[in-house]
């Protein structure tokens, strides 16, 4: 992308320090969406300074920015909306922790996401601890009632654990589960 010449230094420099802005909003996402935005933005700048003298250069630049608005603001829900659909595309856990940052003010449906995420850590650190205290994680019965699931460090003498080997491949495809269903989520909100 060709960035814009001006033929004052000060318009030069309020250009170049705004535009360092939009590359800071949008350097997590891919360099051809980086581009697009960058491109846009440009446009935009470029048409609204169109037939201006060096006299009003600059007044002309500085209204179209304040018109266009502050990049932090402006580029954060697009730059959210294409970070989820890199996310949802390539099924890396980072751009998927980088979409539910940039995308946590979109309300409840990110949060159940982000929640979901945590819960597969946690069955990650579940089968470390299963290897590491196999008597102390697990799936636990006493007297007859499920009261437990996870890592216990004092267990009661009546406890049982019920699953026994089996618990690391059973987290392990609640982990599979859960990724799938969550990119499978990520893909019905942002379809609202």
């Amino acid at each position: 992308m060709k960035k814009l010449n001006f033929t004052t230094p000060t318009a030069q420099k309020i250009y170049d320090d705004y535009f360092n802005r939009v590359t800071r909003c949008t350097r997590t996402l891919p360099l051809n969406d980086q581009l697009e935005i960058m491109m846009e933005v440009n446009s935009h700048i470029y048409e609204a300074t169109q037939n201006t003298t060096p006299q009003t250069e600059v007044e002309v630049l500085v209204n179209a920015l304040q018109n266009f608005g502050a990049p932090e603001e402006v580029l954060q829900p697009l730059v959210a909306d294409k970070k989820v659909k890199q996310a949802t595309r390539t099924f890396n856990p980072r751009h998927i922790i980088q979409a539910l940052y940039l995308n946590i003010s979109n309300g409840i449906g990110f949060v159940l996401v982000a929640i979901l995420y945590l819960s597969i850590t946690a069955f990650g650190i579940l089968i470390i601890a299963k290897l590491i205290y196999p008597n102390h994680t697990g799936l636990f019965i006493g007297n007859g009632h499920l009261f437990a699931f996870g890592f216990i460090s004092d267990l009661p003498n009546n406890a049982a654990e019920l699953l026994g080997n089996w618990f690391i491949p059973v987290v392990a495809i609640l982990i599979v589960i859960f990724y799938f269903l969550n990119t499978l989520l990520f893909r019905l909100l942002k379809r609202k």
